[in-house]
């Protein structure tokens, strides 16, 4: 593979990151036979899928915490400030990460990208 290959390979896994779910699939119609891409756009959808989650979860945790007169909220927004901050950190990684063209499996998001698309971390490492 040449260099200018590689280079279009790590920018369109960046996209497929950093612009989320949309970048993800803008990138797999694009650029399906690039497998870092690919690779990187599974993962790019996992990671929205479970930030939607995780979101959800926390506004209904935050609602249950409410009943609790003033500590109540205070925990509730340590618990979203948390959540956020965990999401953010982990989208800035991979957005590093996949422009430096390293493969990466992030805990719980690459486990749900194996289950949702099949990928197996071996097949793309040897490309």
């Amino acid at each position: 593979m040449s260099i200018d290959s590689q280079s279009d390979e790590r920018l369109w896994a960046l996209i497929a990151w950093a612009a989320t779910i949309v970048g993800a699939i803008v990138a797999l119609v694009i650029r399906p036979q690039y497998k870092y891409t690919v690779y990187w756009a599974y993962l790019s959808i996992s990671f929205f899928i479970l930030a939607v989650m995780v979101s959800i979860s926390t506004n209904i945790i935050s609602l249950i915490l409410s009943i609790i007169p003033f500590i109540g909220g205070i925990i509730s927004e340590v618990i979203s400030a948390l959540c956020s901050l965990l999401i953010f950190i982990v989208w800035v990684l991979g957005v590093v990460k996949s422009y430096k063209g390293e493969y990466w499996r992030i805990p719980v998001v690459y486990e749900v990208a194996e289950k949702l698309f099949k990928i197996e971390h071996e097949t793309y490492m040897n490309c």
